[in-house]
């Protein structure tokens, strides 16, 4: 995440510093622009960045607190459908979503 933080506007830079130097930003700057980030990193990332947007930890059980990890990406439309037709019809369809929209 640390390339993330590098091309971050200056005010952003500012606003999280910590409370170190004047040049320490809380992240350790690329070299050269060209490191390989690895798969596992980037997953990491992203799930951070979507605890920080939304405020919830997508990757944490939000009845346990244990940790969770994506096990499948599901982009077939049809699958889809039919899972959220199965979660409407038990009572667990996902929170504002129309069912309608199924049609």
């Amino acid at each position: 995440m640390s390339w993330v933080a590098e091309r971050a506007p200056e005010g952003w830079k500012a606003a999280h510093r910590r409370g170190g130097g004047a040049e320490d930003l809380g992240y350790e700057a690329l070299s050269d622009g060209e490191q390989e980030v690895t798969v596992d990193a980037r997953k990491r990332a992203w799930a951070r960045l979507l605890a920080k947007v939304y405020e919830v930890d997508p990757m944490v059980c939000p009845k346990c607190g244990a940790d969770m990890k994506v096990i499948a990406v599901i982009e077939d439309t049809d699958e889809l459908k039919r899972i959220l037709r199965y979660l409407i019809k038990i009572g667990r369809s996902p929170p504002g979503f129309d069912p309608d929209r199924l049609n």
